[in-house]
């Protein structure tokens, strides 16, 4: 019997990742602006949570730093469009439930001195298939978010 190495990604960001093949999550329609980056490693540091690095497996210098929406609003409601859950292949007649059915989280985005996000544009990840997709709301009022020097989150206006 044989055994394949688990293949490896060099981050610049965060040094040698071995690649489990049931981790890895497939984003059919890639991110915005990152169209081409379908395969993406998520990556935990225990230190570091609960940040979630998304790390791209095709390119090792593009990786996404994120949070679970529940870490910035409690009260988060996730809607996804009809072309979404297609791409997620989520089940019809019920919406998906958080940490269940679901990983949601927010991109941070620098800011100043400091990072925020977009409530607006969550990325979800189907537990169940791998699948994952960003769901940007376009026309939706801001719901924007920055990190505070005391370490909350305040909404931008």
């Amino acid at each position: 019997m044989t055994t394949t190495a688990a293949p490896t990604i060099c981050s610049p960001w965060l040094g040698e990742i071995r690649l489990h093949p049931d981790c890895e999550i497939f984003f059919p329609a890639g991110l915005p602006g990152f169209e081409d980056e379908r395969r993406i490693a998520p990556v935990e540091i225990p230190a570091q949570r609960p940040l979630v690095y998304l790390q791209s497996v095709e390119s090792e210098r593009v990786c996404f730093v994120a949070l679970p929406v529940y870490v910035i609003d409690r009260g988060f409601r996730l809607e996804i469009p009809e072309e979404e859950r297609a791409l997620l292949l989520l089940p019809e007649g019920r919406d998906p439930i958080i940490g269940e059915d679901v990983l949601c989280v927010l991109l941070l985005m620098p800011s100043g001195d400091s990072v925020q996000v977009n409530l607006n544009s969550p990325v979800v990840i189907n537990l169940h298939n791998k699948r994952g997709a960003q769901i940007v709301r376009p026309g939706a009022p801001p719901a924007g978010y920055r990190l505070s020097a005391d370490n909350g989150w305040t909404r931008l206006c």
